[in-house]
């Protein structure tokens, strides 16, 4: 009589053993790849944004309406977009405000900054790109 491990237990180990191999692997293996994707998106951004640039065309209160106009002129060759300005006041305070609609490159757009005091002292304009912005102070 012979002893040994039964077929039927063997076969159980080899596929557990194997289950576990590829779990492994599986979770390495999506780890991997989205490290690789967040990497491979911020490059694209960057070199996005090499060809990114605007200017504020002007830039005017309106007293009585509580709001500032901007009129922004891209002239890159990039469609900016997530633009945010950031109203600045005397006090130190900032208030930010989400500009909904991007701005498409070769473009002058105008802009309504809606609820801002007289007391500002600047606005700072920023993008999706993270080194391009402007601050103006206008009047």
């Amino acid at each position: 009589m012979s002893k040994g491990v039964s077929p039927l237990v063997a076969a159980v180990l080899l596929i557990a053993a194997t289950m576990s191999i590829a779990g492994i692997l599986a979770f390495w293996a999506s780890t991997f790849v989205r490290t690789q994707t967040a990497s491979f998106e911020n490059q694209t951004i960057t070199s996005e944004c090499n060809f990114a640039t605007f200017d504020v065309y002007t830039c005017g209160y309106d007293s009585g309406a509580s709001r500032i106009l901007l009129s922004l002129n891209n002239n890159g060759q990039v469609n900016l977009k997530n633009l945010v300005a950031y109203v600045q006041y005397a006090d130190g305070n900032l208030t930010q405000i989400n500009m909904t609609d991007g701005l498409p490159q070769n473009s002058l757009k105008q802009f309504y900054l809606n609820g801002v005091g007289s007391n500002f002292t600047k606005i700072i304009i920023r993008t999706h790109c993270p080194q391009i912005s402007k601050e103006t102070a206008c009047r």
